[in-house]
């Protein structure tokens, strides 16, 4: 190939700066940058890359390059010139080698550092004197700051963050559409910040910047113990506008001691108990310039924050919004149902007599007599509560969110509802990820895996939106991360909380079962398989989701030093017994008030999870280039498995949880694999197609099957709709998922949810996603799409269907970081398997011919460039 080849059918677009919450704005020195490629032909295969720096967009001043660069990834390439200082804007482009020569270059990318040292901050954190060391819940600080602009801006940015959660304006505009911003991390050492640009909210003359600041994660009720103040008994906001003039002067509005602060209509707000607001209260237009403050009162100034660091992930935002329709009570109030279980609030427009009032009170489910059922939501009041000044009013609860499908609302007399609208929040991750196939049922369960993911990421992943806990359970999303990733992006987000999982991570390596940790000493708050887990196997899965090995890098430490404790637990016979565990929890066997005692017992499960994080310790360290660490932990899994089979066989082939953690963390030899998978099949035909697993063995029920070529047994187990089910919750009409299979018990009641004295507060949501997992299986099996880890982020793609339980047709799409690959398969009237491939430029595929077809003549390779495929497979004779 000459120099001057050129390859005019191929271009790189989306070039974009990784965590990054908008793919430009920033938060470190040498961010990595990816993109992804466009093609007018098939066959597509990026061979190399060079990307420039430049300090202008024509690229014609301080130009530096990373050269040619051997690579068939377009993921995460290395920053190629000196490290950004803070504020420092640079533009980078990138050009590809493909096997015809080089690409042009892309649309440039102008890139922004935000603030990267904490020298950088002049700003402090400021709070009204009567808001400062304030226990118990009381009215939300406001504060305000007026400033001066005389002469023409260049541009401005406002860097903001609070201890609490804010909102903030400028000029009376609202910054951005964050709800509940900075989010919930492990506040003591890091404490995410917002960037935003807002030169057009400038004017000459007065300005103002304003906020108000509530309680949320950081002095709000935490855990079902209804702890307050868990980081701090005064909340502040921090904030620094920083407005650069066109004559090259600069300006600078932080918090400090001349803002002033005051109270107003949030009487309290609570993120467990709901807002309240006395609307006769409202200080009107106290957000704007001209506003008099003189009667506020001083702010006392805190010390710094450690740990300030820009937000790469996108924040929580209202992702959905519809009507309400309200029907009155027989006992003199308004019900509606949401028609959906999800997170968030009941955005009201009214109008009634001054000091009139309105109740709003939230649950996931109806009881007896159509009245709201509360007692799954514990201590929660989950209510929200309204004076009102006497004019019409849209009301919106502040610092707020409940999780919830059904609303009553009660007015006083005179008080009418003009308008009801419910607002769904989560963490605003692009959709990636789509399903669907020639079953309702099947479509209608990937549709509640999906709201449940919504309701539950929002600022962390959660275990459940609406009761007194919403906290970040690492064993829910270990098991849920592979379905996450296919469903959104979701790499940020998650890597976001890794890092929090390493922060709170002991220095003896043990891993909470909750991050951010706020259970203390509890008993069973830390050390537990299955979910400290989640610091070997999440990490493992965005390498394998996004191909970016920099999650590797940054969590080996954590890693490994989870995998070690857990050795360090191990007796002289080389078994780790004895201490406490969730084990397979929620087991339908076991006890419902003591949902540990699952028929699978814990000692396997535990010594099974050990040589699975091992073995995949030691993947990671491999690809790190560390040879003798990958060496000791291949070792250590293969020692662990082994002498686990030899110990437990006889027992883990009894149980469903037992085969199948025995196939997928190849705890039984290669050899056994499918005579195990026959007896898990055999297990599924004796319970009648019923799930008999909890929340570590269902994940991985369905793989277990398919591995071991029992397709039949396991779309009989989805499609079983009996009690306990997938499909058995969607008969009975869920729209997320439910934490217990027996919420609601074949007699219509609803489970009570105890759990046995001493041992905790009683569990019973119906919006938990653990079991949401089969949606990997739906992407992965039923339709045939997933990403393979020796080219991970789908630089080569598995499509491997496996075509059964009376499906006629399925399909499935992910955008991933090549671009959108999908599948669509068909069984025909002459009964032969039409299937349609799509692979995105730069990526391969390899299709999997399932047992029972073949391929007709002249139907394609097994092995498959990039481009649109159809294929045509017959029934084996």
């Amino acid at each position: 190939m000459s120099a001057e080849a050129r390859d005019d059918t191929v271009r790189p677009v989306g070039l974009l700066a990784q965590d990054s919450a908008d793919g430009a704005m920033v938060g470190m020195a040498a961010p990595r940058l990816s993109w992804r490629l466009e093609a007018d032909r098939p066959a597509v295969r990026q061979l190399g890359y060079e990307i420039q720096l430049a300090g202008d967009a024509g690229f014609s001043s301080g130009v530096e390059t990373s050269g040619h660069v051997a690579s068939t990834s377009p993921v995460a390439a290395g920053w190629p010139g000196v490290p950004l200082s803070s504020r420092e804007a640079r533009f980078a482009r990138v050009r590809v080698w493909t096997e015809r020569g080089s690409t042009d270059w892309s649309p440039p990318l102008r890139l922004e550092a935000a603030l990267l040292d904490p020298s950088d901050w002049t700003a402090r954190p400021v709070s009204p004197r009567f808001n400062v060391a304030m226990r118990e819940p009381g009215p939300a600080p406001l504060l305000r700051r007026g400033f001066v602009v005389d002469r023409p801006v260049e541009h401005a940015r406002l860097y903001v963050t609070s201890l609490g959660v804010h909102e903030t304006w400028l000029n009376g505009e609202r910054v951005g559409d964050a709800v509940l911003d900075p989010g919930w991390t492990a506040y003591q050492q890091r404490l995410l910040y917002a960037a935003y640009d807002v030169t057009d909210l400038l004017q000459q003359g007065e300005n103002v910047v304003s906020a108000a600041v509530g309680d949320g994660w950081w002095r709000g009720h935490l855990t079902w113990f209804k702890r307050r103040a868990v980081y701090g008994d005064t909340t502040a906001l921090l904030a620094q506008l920083e407005i650069r003039f066109a004559d090259g002067t600069e300006q600078v509005i932080g918090t400090d001691g001349a803002w002033r602060g005051a109270s107003g209509a949030i009487l309290a707000a609570d993120l467990y108990d709901g807002a309240s607001m006395d609307l006769r209260k409202e200080l009107t237009d106290w957000r704007r310039a001209g506003f008099d403050d003189q009667a506020w009162e001083a702010v006392e100034t805190l010390a710094q924050p450690k740990g300030l660091e820009l937000r790469g992930a996108p924040p929580v935002r209202v992702v959905d919004s519809w009507p309400l329709e309200l029907h009155a009570s027989s006992w003199g109030t308004w019900i509606a149902d949401c028609g959906q279980n999800l997170a968030g609030y009941v955005k009201l427009r009214v109008r009634g007599p001054s000091g009139s009032t309105i109740t709003v009170r939230h649950a996931e489910l109806l009881g007896p007599e159509g009245r709201l059922f509360t007692e799954a939501l514990r201590t929660a009041a989950a209510t929200d509560r309204y004076v009102l000044a006497g004019e019409a009013v849209e009301l919106t609860p502040p610092f707020t969110f409940h999780g919830f499908r059904y609303v009553e609302i009660e007015c006083d007399p005179g008080v009418k509802i003009e308008a009801a609208e419910v607002c769904a929040l989560s963490s605003d991750l692009r959709q990636t990820g789509e399903f669907a196939c020639s079953d309702p049922r099947l479509d209608k369960l990937f549709q509640n895996v999906r709201w449940s993911q919504l309701g539950n990421f929002l600022a962390l992943p959660t275990d459940c939106p609406q009761r007194d806990e919403r906290m970040g359970w690492t064993g829910d999303i270990q098991v849920f991360a592979p379905t996450a990733c296919a469903n959104a992006d979701a790499r940020t987000f998650l890597n976001g909380w890794l890092k929090d999982l390493a922060i709170e991570q002991r220095p003896d390596g043990c891993v909470a079962v909750t991050v951010p940790h706020v259970l203390g000493d509890h008993p069973m708050a830390w050390g537990a398989v299955g979910w400290g887990d989640a610091a070997t196997l999440t990490p493992w899965v965005l390498y394998e989701a996004y191909g970016d090995i920099g999650v590797l890098e940054r969590q080996y430490p954590s890693m490994s030093r989870w995998v070690n404790w857990c050795a360090s637990r191990r007796g002289a016979d080389g078994f780790w017994t004895g201490d406490f565990q969730f084990g397979d929890w929620l087991d339908p066997g076991a006890p419902p008030d003591r949902p540990q005692k699952a028929t699978t017992r814990s000692d396997y499960v535990t010594n099974a999870y050990l040589a699975h994080s091992a073995r995949t310790l030691s993947r990671a360290a491999l690809l790190l280039g560390k040879i003798g660490d990958a060496q000791v932990y291949r070792r250590l899994g293969d020692q662990v498995a082994d002498a686990t089979w030899r110990r437990w066989r006889e027992h883990a082939l009894t149980t469903q949880a037992g085969c199948a953690i025995a196939v997928m963390f190849d705890i039984c030899p290669e050899p056994e694999v499918a005579a195990v998978a026959a007896q898990l099949a055999a297990l599924v035909e004796a319970g009648d197609g019923r799930i008999a697993t909890g929340f570590l063995g269902t994940p991985l029920l369905l793989p277990a099957l398919t591995r071991g070529d029992q397709i039949d047994a396991a779309y009989r187990l989805l499609l079983n709709e009996a009690c306990p089910g997938w499909l058995y919750q969607v008969k009975l009409g869920a729209t997320t998922m439910w934490e217990r299979w027996d919420a609601i018990r074949p007699d219509g009641s609803i489970h009570p949810g105890a759990m046995a004295s001493g041992e905790g507060a009683s569990m019973l949501s119906f919006n938990h996603y653990a079991y949401g997992a089969v949606a990997e299986w739906l992407y992965r099996s039923v339709a045939g799409l997933a990403p393979v880890a020796s080219d991970p982020g789908y630089g080569l793609i598995a499509f491997a269907p496996r075509p059964g339980g009376g499906l006629s047709h399925a399909r499935a799409s992910i955008e991933t970081p090549y671009g959108r690959a999908a599948i669509a398969w068909r069984v025909d009237e002459d009964a032969s398997l039409r299937v349609e491939l799509d692979i995105p430029p730069g990526a391969r595929g390899r299709f999997d011919v399932p047992r029972g077809w073949e391929l007709a003549a002249g139907a394609g390779p097994l092995a498959l460039a990039s481009g649109r495929h159809e294929l045509v497979l017959r029934r084996t004779p």
